[in-house]
């Protein structure tokens, strides 16, 4: 037994071995082809870099770190999986214009595969015929300025109910004996009803400490584990040859059960409108699933039937219209009640070019430019994510002549990129107006390179 055992410990130390000489051998022959981007010390065989991102940092606070000290691109591994990392304008603008088409695939992962429908859902999908059919179809159907005029009046419902909740409990509360308000969530429950709304026709959270919100709640948990579970590397996705561990540590098991749970609440949602069309009910004004039911043929359009494109384009709209207008807006009210100085600007600004007899309308946010400052300056420091969504090389290529080959992973450090010192005056500081004055002309379109809070590229 001892002998076997010994045996099996050689046997695990040379594959080891053989492993890593193999990856070396990789990196010689890429060096034959270019210098590529410096690699931060520290990364070990099979896991790489991995064991350095997981510390108590945020990974973008860590990134930036190494940044600071190797340069603003890096070469990072994760597990047996190549990746730079880029944290300056100059190098953005050189992956999403010269090389936007050799960046445009997305990596496959467990997320893409039982999360993402089978990479059918925005932000797994591969750049390609399929990429380009859905983007027509989300511009041009479901974003269109003419559709959202159309559920504009959803917005505008949900709005008033929250403001008019929020004064009638603030009027009901005794002096000692008043009601604990968490705007953090009064704002999920806002975007979470408007978003639902617009997509499904759905609304789940009622009206303030009404107490009948518990499935509205079952369902931001499983989409609060959701966007937990895409941003966990899975072991088996970066060290593929370690993918018995799953057996262990369970994760594509968890990810498998979160998919399982969001396909029935929006299955049920897509089953609904489907029978409704089938029974030709009239439809007053026709939700974002009612449209996508339309434009959309049962014909196996790329590999993946109709209620699957439905299904995935729908929980796509739900996590970026819910999750990151929520994460901003609470932000947003956070610095402001941090910065008072702003507050009462962006107040004598609306009441100059708004009144008090009205509300804001979508017409006056041209007029509203310390406020739109206030929003780009928000987004600026706290973006909806840190770290952005990752690209794939599609083939070899160079990045401000660092050589990348295909199947190298890029992610953009956004909360570095907004940190500049080259770029912004005081970086880490709150000042609206240096969009009124040096960058006024910046928008968050992802065509100024050093401000993209939403990414880049296709």
């Amino acid at each position: 037994m001892e002998i076997t055992s010994h045996l099996l410990a050689i046997a695990g130390a040379f594959v080891l071995v053989l492993l890593y000489n193999l990856w070396r051998l990789r990196i010689g022959s890429h060096k034959s082809k270019g210098m590529m981007a410096p690699e931060p010390s520290g990364g070990l065989p099979i896991i790489g870099h991995l064991h350095k991102l997981s510390g108590k940092n945020p990974v973008a606070r860590t990134l930036a770190s190494m940044a600071d000290q190797y340069g603003p691109i890096l070469t990072i591994r994760f597990g047996t999986k190549s990746a730079i990392v880029i944290s300056n304008h100059e190098a953005v603008k050189d992956c999403f214009t010269t090389n936007d088409k050799a960046l445009a695939a997305r990596p496959r992962s467990s997320q893409g595969k039982y999360l993402g429908y089978n990479y059918a859902a925005f932000g797994f999908i591969n750049y390609g015929k399929f990429w380009l059919k859905m983007r027509k179809i989300t511009m041009l159907e479901l974003l269109s300025s003419r559709r959202l005029e159309t559920l504009k009046n959803v917005q505008v419902i949900e709005v008033d109910t929250l403001i008019k909740d929020l004064y009638t409990l603030c009027k009901s509360n005794e002096p000692n004996n008043q009601a604990k308000v968490v705007i953090s969530e009064c704002i999920e429950h806002l975007t979470f009803n408007i978003i639902t709304k617009m997509i499904a026709g759905k609304r789940y959270f009622g009206n303030l400490n009404d107490g009948n919100d518990g499935e509205a709640l079952r369902i931001r948990k499983i989409i609060k584990e959701f966007m937990h579970v895409s941003g966990v590397p899975v072991v088996s996705d970066v060290v593929p040859f370690l993918g018995g561990l799953e057996y262990f540590l369970g994760q594509v098991k968890y990810i498998k059960q979160i998919g399982r749970e969001l396909d029935t609440l929006v299955g049920s949602w897509v089953e609904e409108h489907t029978m409704r069309r089938a029974k030709s009910e009239p439809i007053d004004k026709p939700d974002f699933i009612d449209v996508m039911l339309s434009v959309i043929e049962d014909d196996g359009m790329f590999g993946h039937t109709r209620d699957t494109i439905i299904k995935a384009t729908t929980l796509s709209l739900i996590l970026a219209g819910s999750e990151g207008t929520s994460l901003h807006l609470t932000w947003l009210l956070s610095i402001l009640l941090n910065n008072k100085h702003a507050l009462k600007q962006a107040l004598e600004e609306l009441d100059l070019k708004v009144g008090r007899e009205r509300w804001v309308d979508d017409q006056d946010i041209k007029d509203l430019v310390y406020l739109q400052a206030i929003v780009k300056e928000t987004l600026r420091l706290y973006p909806p994510a840190p770290l952005s969504a990752p690209h794939e090389a599609m083939e070899d290529c160079h990045v401000c002549g660092y050589y990348v080959p295909k199947g190298t992973r890029v992610f953009v450090n956004l909360w570095k990129l907004h940190r500049d010192p080259r770029v912004w005056d005081n970086p880490d500081k709150f000042l609206p107006e240096r969009f009124l004055t040096k960058h006024a002309n910046i928008d968050a379109s992802g065509q100024h390179f050093e401000f993209v809070p939403f990414g880049s590229g296709r």
